[in-house]
């Protein structure tokens, strides 16, 4: 097998449900927060207040629509990952525990090998417990989605 250091982007698993479910949590809210916003402007009182209600709402809606595009988009280079990849089992280089403030990351080096022969090392970051079990053995694999011609790839776990 040759190495090649062209690697391609990693994709967030997520699945088509998540994806439909964050349009509906998105239109639910803000559909709520502008009731909420408008039904404040009216009872306030003073103009300066309105402004007030009015930003934080629109920012509230800014914020949600962010995280409902995203999850989205992930859901679709999911299924394109998935449509066009093979899976493969990729061999475990390195794995480090990394204690942050707030929680545990599990850094770890891969070695993917796509089905022409070639492989490619990507480094991988996650809290989740299979790649925690990763850093306590030594000789692993970790299962991975792997499309031949971007070198996307995504960790199942």
């Amino acid at each position: 097998m040759t190495d090649t250091p062209r690697t391609g982007p990693e994709v967030p698993l997520t699945s088509g449900r998540s994806g439909a479910a964050a349009k509906g949590v998105g239109a639910v809210t803000a559909l709520s927060v502008a009731g909420l916003v408008v039904y404040g402007v009216v009872v306030s009182g003073s103009w300066w207040l309105s402004v007030i209600i009015g930003v934080c709402g629109a920012v509230a809606v800014l914020v949600v629509a962010g995280m409902t595009v995203a999850i989205t988009q992930d859901a679709e280079k999911t299924a394109a990952l998935e449509a066009a990849g093979t899976r493969v089992e990729a061999d475990v280089v390195a794995a480090e525990r990394v204690e942050g403030a707030d929680e545990v990351v599990y850094e770890i080096v891969l070695r993917i090998p796509v089905p022409d022969g070639v492989t490619f090392g990507v480094e991988h970051r996650c809290t989740h417990y299979a790649c925690a079990a990763a850093t306590r053995r030594s000789a692993t694999t970790r299962p991975v989605i792997v499309d031949p011609t971007t070198r996307a790839w995504a960790v199942i776990h």
